[in-house]
């Protein structure tokens, strides 16, 4: 096969780098997936062993998509290529290799949502606010992904991280007494597994001899690690990314990984994909423009043979997002019309999900058909929560978070202060919920002793009928079994919730058929705990207008993008004000990512007033509408583009929000009581301030925006008295 008849040059030159250390940046629509498939096709026609080849990813989708792929290409022998998402392949690994430190081999993988669920019942017990277990769960997440054990937290300062630091303790003991990973632990246990055992590292390093990874500037510190520890003996680290699109840094992904990579293994070839095949020249010199405003990226210049088409539009004509929903709803009909388009060539773009309401409520006026990115997923639902916790409890009874779920489903007369006293027992003797259950029944009496010997009875028999049982019989009693047909047949939606749970049942069979007979019910289940809303695939999708976050599509591409809310506070998020650089960098990418999903038609909106806390306050135009430099605008003011820093916008009451840099006040003279301007919320009075080692941490009451707490190292304010 001529491989380099389907390859352009810089395709062709990472495709064909046999040995050593590579990073290829992919610029957006660079043909990322085609480098990587043709590349483990060529190693496999010039003699490696597929067994020697691994391939890690972040989707189960794109790895299924390059095995067949790879398959066109040089046959079967892809199918013998290890090649997952970076969960699913270490959950393998700890499977077949734990022994018992720090859970079984026969662990169960707690989800997010089973994972806040343990840190709310945790902050309830322990008498704090369980609106926030999402915080709390993020900072242990980050933790865990920095490689710190509960015992290794240094003290903080702060509220948030000493709760945070108390609860992690209880978190990691509760995880052990069910048996369960969360995500985190099966990154964090696999690079503990290889430190503690040498020679279990040495083995994996020798069979894997040529080690890949899909959309790199997505990774983690842990999983960067993980890569060098993996790759350090045979040096065959190839990675492909963009880190131009680098955009999930509250996900703990790390843009400096790029920079690691290249100094732990030095010298590393650095390949640059830059022919877009998406989009038109028009759109990306707006992209490019863009890039050359950050500060550290690598230098790389998309460029594109496509057809010339017309000049993106930057539209300031809408007061609103109201208006702004009205000029979309009429462009969509206006290119349907003229272009012969569908429904789903068509994404509305936007920065926050609270942005969305105007256009659903306008889409569905016109009887447009839009697709909601980031609705709750199949998995997430109540009622298949609910199946998957009793098929969870048929393989580990020691689940804490699956026994929950069916007491509360099936556990008539076990009410919550009787789970508390179950809750303090198992924490005191160090077992389980299950484990404590007939000790709890002999010490209670009347009602909740016998509630708890009959739910007890019931379950044991539950689970002693369906473990023998192949697969798909187990899932079918299962359902059957539990009690939720009946429980959800007078609930509100019961045919729909019905239906749910039926579609479990036909899941596990379509699993069978793609696994084979032998496939068990641990497979099973492990294969849904891991599946990624990411994965949800354009193709196939209804004909209907897509409205999402740009998070919420990156890797997809359509005709026609409109990006709305081009304003400060939005686009970039007034978050980045607070955080400093590193997250201005960061919305910067996302508004690249944003740019580069259109293929031919490119809209970009910027309403002139900001509703977000009532009212209508002027809006500050976006500064990335300044960096960007469009050749031609639409009913562009030029007082509100064109400018290096956000203008200075009267409010209607007279204040101004912007101030010259240096009018700024240092943060020793930020002090409480003091009526204060902020270069972003505007006026407002300082109610507190907190010593942190650094500059210190105000609260401050703004007039507008209401109580915010700000960093006085990244927050710019001038003193008014």
């Amino acid at each position: 096969m001529n491989w380099q008849e389907h390859l352009d040059p810089q395709q062709w030159e990472a495709v064909s780098h046999i040995s050593g250390p590579a990073i290829v940046l992919a610029g957006a629509g660079s043909g990322k997936t085609r480098v990587l498939t043709y590349r483990i096709a060529y190693l496999l026609s010039q003699g490696v062993s597929p067994h020697q080849i691994l391939a890690l990813t972040f989707t189960n989708k794109a790895a299924d998509t390059m095995r067949q792929r790879i398959a066109q290409l040089i046959g079967n022998a892809a199918l013998m290529v290890r090649m997952g998402t970076f969960h699913s392949i270490f959950a393998q690994w700890l499977r077949r290799e734990l022994n018992g430190v720090p859970v079984s081999r026969n662990f169960t993988i707690y989800d997010e949502d089973d994972s806040r669920a343990l840190i709310r019942a945790i902050l309830k017990e322990m008498g704090h606010d369980t609106k926030r277990a999402p915080t709390i769960r993020s900072i242990i997440s980050r933790w865990k992904n920095e490689g710190i054990s509960w015992q290794k937290v240094q003290p903080h300062s702060t509220t948030i991280e000493r709760i945070a630091a108390q609860v992690y303790e209880r978190y990691d003991a509760r995880l052990r007494a069910a048996q369960a990973l969360d995500f985190d632990d099966l990154l964090l246990e696999t690079e503990r597994l290889f430190l503690r055992e040498p020679a279990i590292l040495e083995q994996y390093q020798t069979r894997y001899q040529h080690i890949l990874v899909d959309e790199y500037q997505d990774t983690n510190p842990l999983q960067y690690r993980i890569l060098r520890l993996l790759a350090s003996k045979h040096r065959n680290l190839f990675v492909v990314g963009d880190d131009a699109q680098s955009i999930y840094r509250f996900r703990g992904a790390d843009i400096r990984n790029f920079r690691y990579l290249e100094r732990d293994f030095a010298p590393v070839k650095i390949i640059r994909l830059e022919q877009n095949y998406r989009s038109t020249p028009q759109i990306l010199s707006l992209a490019n423009n863009l890039l050359r405003h950050s500060q550290e990226l690598y230098k790389k210049e998309l460029f594109t043979r496509n057809a010339s088409g017309p000049e993106p539009l930057i539209h300031t004509g809408c007061l609103n997002a109201r208006e702004e929903a009205l000029f979309v709803v009429n462009k969509i009909r206006e290119e349907m019309a003229r272009y012969h388009l569908s429904y789903r060539d068509f994404a509305i773009l936007y920065r926050t999900n609270a942005y969305s309401r105007a256009f659903e409520e306008e889409l569905r006026a016109a009887r447009i058909p839009y697709r909601l990115i980031g609705a709750i997923s199949f998995y997430q639902r109540e009622e298949v929560k609910h199946f998957l916790a009793f098929l969870r409890f048929i393989l580990n009874p020691d689940d804490e978070q699956a026994l929950l779920r069916i007491i509360a489903v099936r556990g008539a007369g076990i009410g919550e202060s009787t789970i508390e006293k179950l809750t303090k027992l198992a924490e005191a003797q160090r077992v389980s919920l299950w484990q404590i259950l007939p000790l709890a029944a002999k010490e209670m009496k009347g009602a909740p002793q016998r509630a708890l010997e009959a739910f007890y009875v019931r379950m044991l028999r539950f689970r002693e009928k369906l473990l023998p049982l192949p697969l798909t019989e187990q899932v079918a009693l299962a359902l059957e079994e539990s009690g939720l047909l009946e429980y959800y047949r007078e609930a509100e939606n019961g045919r729909e919730r019905i239906d749910n749970l039926q579609a479990v049942v036909a899941s596990a069979k379509d699993f069978i058929l793609q696994v084979g007979e032998g496939a068990s019910l641990r497979e099973f289940l492990e294969r849904v705990a891991l599946v990624s809303a990411t994965d949800d695939p354009k193709e196939g999708a209804p004909d209907a207008v897509w409205l999402s976050t740009v998070h919420g599509v990156k890797g997809l591409e359509f005709h026609t993008v409109f990006v709305v809310g081009v304003i400060e506070g939005y686009f970039p998020h007034s978050y980045a004000h607070e955080e400093g650089m590193e997250a201005l960098e960061e919305e910067r990418r996302i508004f690249y990512v944003a740019l580069t999903r259109a293929m031919r038609h490119l809209y970009i909106l910027q309403p002139q007033y900001d509703t977000r806390h009532g009212g209508a306050q002027p809006a500050i135009p976006s500064r990335f509408l300044q960096e960007i430099k469009p050749a031609e605008s639409s009913k562009t003011r030029p007082a509100l583009i064109g400018r290096l820093r956000a203008p200075v916008v009267s409010a209607p009451s007279g204040m101004t929000w912007a101030f010259p840099p240096e009018e700024a006040a240092p943060p020793s003279e930020i002090l409480p009581g003091r009526r204060v301007q902020h270069t972003h919320f505007g006026y407002g009075q300082v109610l507190s301030r907190e010593e942190n080692g650094a500059a210190g941490i105000v609260e401050v009451l703004f007039d507008t925006y209401g109580k915010k707490k700000l960093d006085l190292r990244h927050a710019k304010f001038r003193v008014l008295s």
